[in-house]
């Protein structure tokens, strides 16, 4: 088996594997969310209005590592902003203060157990699939070459034969 055939599909495979799937979960109690964790925060319609400066108008929901939290403000490092019409915004990691008044809900980010157990059965489905025609191949015999020495027989005359044919 060459194993150049099989880790690149082996590879595309397991890729997946080393993120994992995650979802985002309502956080219990937003007073005991997890610092240091990623969490999405949904903000309501004050916090839109109060947040226009530092995020622009339209502001649906703001997502990043928690860092800190008091009993008024939330600590977050911002990786990702969404408007109210889907579009998202990149961010650096930026520290942003955000009143606890300006957020509807928060979720924390986990580890969905489900979709990680999907996804590995996908991947051993399709690495079984690649690496069993890799080891047993398609199934199928390939044809047998024509052998030269015996082309295959014809009833055709060529043209030197039937000059010779009438010249008799």
């Amino acid at each position: 088996m060459d194993p150049r055939r099989i880790l690149p599909p082996l590879v595309a495979a397991l890729l997946p594997l080393l993120q994992g799937c995650y979802e985002y979960v309502p956080v219990d109690a937003p007073r005991e969310a997890p610092v240091g964790q990623l969490v999405e925060l949904r903000i309501n319609d004050p916090g839109r209005v109060g947040l226009i400066p530092r995020f622009g108008p339209g502001l649906d929901r703001v997502s990043g590592r928690l860092i800190a939290q008091r009993d008024s403000e939330l600590t977050l490092a911002v990786l990702n902003v969404t408007n109210l019409e889907g579009e998202n915004t990149k961010w650096s990691g930026e520290a942003v203060q955000l009143d606890r008044g300006f957020v509807r809900s928060m979720k924390s980010r986990r580890l969905s157990a489900t979709r990680t157990a999907l996804l590995a059965v996908g991947a051993a489905a399709v690495l079984y699939v690649t690496a069993g025609q890799s080891l047993i191949g398609s199934g199928k015999d390939p044809k047998d070459p024509p052998d030269p020495v015996d082309p295959p027989a014809s009833i055709r005359i060529p043209v030197a034969a039937w000059l010779r044919l009438i010249h008799r």
